[in-house]
């Protein structure tokens, strides 16, 4: 450290402090990311079933369980981001909830292979 007009000075490369500051932020921004990132998926949606008509209901609680027709799913959340929820049933498929602008747009459905486009369900 040197002394320049009464103000101390630490001699800490410009860079290092650079990448300390992002560090910090960064970490601070990820924690708050982390944290919100399953509240965009909670809610009820709708989707139908264009081959046979049928209107189907998807509910996403808070502690990330699924309920297809007002009926748990057994499984888990295996992946999540702000992008899309992928969830993990016992029969080993995938159940993956795309989101555009923090907020579910689609399900894609690994056992059929298909994916359907959510509504705003009027239970919500």
């Amino acid at each position: 450290m040197e002394e320049k007009g009464g103000i101390v000075v630490a001699r800490v490369p410009f860079l290092e402090h650079i990448k300390n500051v992002l560090h910090r932020s960064n970490k601070h921004v990820a924690k708050i990311t982390v944290a919100t990132i399953p509240l965009i998926y909670v809610g009820n949606w709708v989707f139908t079933d264009e081959e046979n008509g049928r209107q189907h209901h998807l509910e996403i609680s808070a502690d990330l369980t699924i309920s297809l027709d007002r009926r748990q799913l057994a499984g888990k959340v295996i992946s999540i981001d702000n992008k899309e929820l992928i969830f993990l049933d016992n029969y080993g498929y995938q159940l993956r909830i795309d989101a555009v602008d923090n907020h579910p747009i689609s399900v894609y459905d690994e056992a059929d292979n298909r994916v359907y486009q959510l509504g705003d369900s009027p239970l919500a």
